[in-house]
């Protein structure tokens, strides 16, 4: 059975706010303690909802759908889709993020399974890295013998 507190437990200025935010005050905002709410909501209002920070919602959204798809949280999924829809991502980004997060849950399965050298990686990471801007820039890269 799903927990929930009564609906005036809720502070009253969260409550209003939150109805602000959605139109009506959401089920699930009456399942954490009141002082737990609070902060969540916090969290909710001044990074995710949030216009003023370095990412743009869309980003946000879909780094949330890629997170909540390996979590996995069905509830979550449902939310950030929806939400990163809103935010003008195509289904095409919203694919992608999915998979990017597949990807990177595919590369983490195998690098802990394996259990690389981490100087060994390091080292390579910003080889792989010096290579790359080099490329970008336009540069001839030499490739160090025994690497080809």
């Amino acid at each position: 059975m799903a927990t929930s507190n009564p609906p005036n437990q809720l502070p009253a200025d969260v409550r209003q706010e939150v109805e602000q935010a959605f139109g009506f005050v959401p089920a699930f905002t009456h399942v954490l303690p009141p002082e737990a709410t609070r902060l969540w909501w916090a969290t909710l209002r001044d990074f995710q909802l949030s216009q003023m920070t370095a990412l743009d919602g869309k980003t946000k959204e879909l780094i949330g759908l890629g997170v909540a798809s390996q979590i996995p949280c069905q509830f979550c999924v449902t939310f950030h889709t929806e939400a990163a829809r809103l935010n003008g991502a195509t289904e095409r980004e919203i694919q992608e993020a999915v998979f990017a997060a597949a990807v990177s849950r595919m590369g983490s399965t195998i690098l802990n399974g394996t259990q690389p050298d981490p100087a060994v990686f390091q080292r390579e990471v910003e080889q792989m890295v010096r290579h790359v801007k080099a490329q970008m820039a336009g540069k001839p890269v030499a490739v160090p013998a025994g690497r080809r």
